[in-house]
């Protein structure tokens, strides 16, 4: 291989390396009756056609991904802190069972959780990624 077609390739390398979208991590917080999620990034920016996906699904690593709740919103205020949060009704998480929730805009954020239930207190718990647990 010569040298220009080395310098080639690493420079198209490169760009491949830097114009993958890698997740990040998604902010979760517990309020009355919802969760609130958020990217906690300032650089978040639209995704495709001004839109923003959320989702969410239990992690059963025995069966192929499922949702249980997809929202879709267009023109809405990016999530990017506590206060623009977007919102998950609570009731659709099962207590004590690790679900997957994913923000799509022009990045992917995610964060596994369980909602833990402790002496008639909810609480949400992070979950390591690659876990199907909530011990």
């Amino acid at each position: 291989m010569s040298k220009y077609a080395l310098f080639v390739f690493i420079i198209i390398l490169a760009y491949l390396i830097g114009c993958n979208q890698q997740s990040k991590n998604l902010e979760v917080k517990l309020k009355q009756g919802y969760l609130c999620v958020f990217t906690n990034n300032s650089k978040t920016r639209y995704g495709y056609d001004n839109s923003i996906v959320v989702s969410t699904g239990k992690i059963d690593h025995t069966r192929e991904f499922q949702s249980n709740y997809e929202q879709l919103y267009k023109n809405r205020v990016l999530p990017i802190n506590e206060k623009s949060c977007v919102k998950i009704p609570i009731n659709i998480f099962e207590k004590n069972v690790v679900y997957e929730i994913t923000l799509e805009t022009n990045k992917i954020y995610h964060r596994s959780i369980c909602v833990v239930d402790s002496k008639d207190n909810l609480g949400i718990k992070y979950i390591d990624h690659g876990k199907s647990k909530c011990d």
